[in-house]
């Protein structure tokens, strides 16, 4: 389908997430550069998102609503790229907002520097606290660059606070499409590929909904942990293949961010079992033990053979942390 070269498509999948969709919506709809569609995909959402897409259609012509089985992420995220037919795309989450000026600066950013990628900041938001996530991405922005800085976990992998041209993600999709978590640090890793121009913008538009990262219940699923280390091999296997440069090595850093979350997890075979070909490696890359800063530490001391201490240690800086942020908290009010 032929593009509008002005147009901006606004890509949503949509699954269970009833409560916050009217306020994305809202705020993609109220943007000040009015030429945008946006693309809401119900994957098959149990709840009442579908009729609630429905209704925005039916308001405002921009919004197209396309309905299918569920899929998953990856799944809708290409159906919307299927569907899309601006110039540029970006990506938001159902549950996430955004501010009103996002699409006018990021086009304006894209065209000042006939950039193909225009990188943004971006918030997080919790129910206690904001937090500005600056990305800085240094003076080289080179895509081999910005890839390597999102494979060192850098700079965040998301779509969601990166402006694409359309003419950069012909061919690419978000494969496999049984990925649910890193299937955006994926499919911008095959974009970077492509050697493309990339613009930082420093400013923040995006708004980013997260659970509290210190709680300690926090957790994820089976289904969730699975198809990250799936993730993780998919772009070690394609950035060996496809890019120049890149060593075994350079993926310790991703690796160690899905040990760091069997660890939290206590899932203690997957600590034993995964990347014993690096486990060395990444032994000699952990910090010493540093007081509100444990994660490295902790990890290589699981890989060492102590995951029950390792995660005393890191349970024990949570609970000192979430105390410190409640007296924060405490003594601005």
């Amino acid at each position: 389908m032929q593009s509008n070269k002005s147009l901006v498509s606004i890509i949503v999948p949509v699954y269970k997430a009833e409560k916050h969709i009217r306020q994305c919506v809202n705020s993609l709809l109220a943007q000040t550069y009015t030429n945008i569609e946006v693309i809401l995909v119900d994957d098959g959402s149990p709840d009442n998102c579908g009729a609630i897409c429905d209704e925005y259609a039916a308001k405002d012509t921009r919004v197209k609503v396309i309905h299918q089985q569920n899929g998953g992420v990856s799944a809708a995220r290409q159906t919307g790229i299927m569907h899309a037919t601006g110039g540029y795309s970006i990506h938001t989450d159902p549950d996430d907002w955004v501010e009103a000026n996002m699409i006018e600066e990021l086009v304006a950013k894209a065209k000042a520097e006939d950039a193909d990628m225009v990188i943004c900041d971006f918030y997080t938001e919790s129910k206690s606290r904001k937090t500005y996530e600056g990305q800085n991405p240094g003076e080289d922005l080179s895509a081999n660059a910005i890839m390597r800085k999102i494979l060192f976990q850098q700079l965040h992998g998301s779509c969601c606070n990166k402006l694409v041209k359309r003419s950069c993600i012909e061919g690419i999709g978000f494969f496999p499409q049984d990925l649910c978590i890193l299937e955006d640090e994926l499919y911008n890793i095959r974009i970077l590929a492509r050697d493309i121009k990339v613009a930082y913008l420093p400013k923040a538009f995006y708004h980013y909904r997260v659970d509290n990262v210190h709680s300690l219940c926090n957790t994820i699923s089976d289904k969730n942990f699975e198809s990250k280390i799936k993730a993780v091999g998919e772009i070690e296997s394609f950035c060996l293949a496809h890019v120049a440069g890149i060593k075994p090595y350079d993926f310790i850093p991703i690796k160690k961010n899905v040990l760091f979350d069997a660890l939290r997890t206590k899932r203690y075979e997957a600590l034993r079992e995964l990347y014993p070909e690096q486990k060395e490696a990444m032994i000699n890359s952990g910090t010493p033990y540093r007081l509100l800063a444990p994660v490295s530490s902790c990890i290589a001391l699981a890989l060492r053979g102590y995951p029950a201490l390792a995660y005393t240690l890191y349970d024990w800086n949570m609970r000192l942390i979430n105390y410190l942020q409640q007296i924060k908290r405490f003594v601005k009010r």
